[in-house]
Parts: C-alpha cells; structure tokens; sequence
C-alpha cells in the first residue's frame, strides 16, 4: 500500500490534485457505463455513477 501511495503522490505533484480527482471521475462514469453495456448490473452501475458525482462535487484547485 505504501508503494501506491507514492506513485499517487508523485502524480499528484506532476499533475494537480484537481486533475487526479477529473481522470478518477472519468474512470468511475467509464467503470459505470460498462457495466451498463456489459453486464446489465444496474446496482453496480448506480454506485460507480454515484462515486463519479461525489468526485465531481469536489471543486479542488491545489
């Protein structure tokens, strides 16, 4: 867990933490959108469309 946390921070000081927070929100719509498609799990779906408005209701400039 300790490795994880340094590459995130690492991406963290190259990008902006807003940047993180704008990819992980696009990664939970994708996550949600496949499992749409693919899998027709509307409860999954739900939770990573859920997790995509929490993210993108955080408004970070640092």
């Amino acid at each position: 867990m300790k490795e994880f946390m340094s590459v995130l921070e690492g991406l963290v000081d190259q990008l902006t933490l807003g940047a993180i927070l704008e990819m992980l929100e696009r990664i939970c719509h994708k996550k949600a959108e496949y499992l749409r498609t693919h899998w027709k799990d509307e409860e999954s779906t739900n939770l990573w469309d859920k997790a995509a408005k929490e993210i993108e209701s955080i408004n970070v400039d640092i």
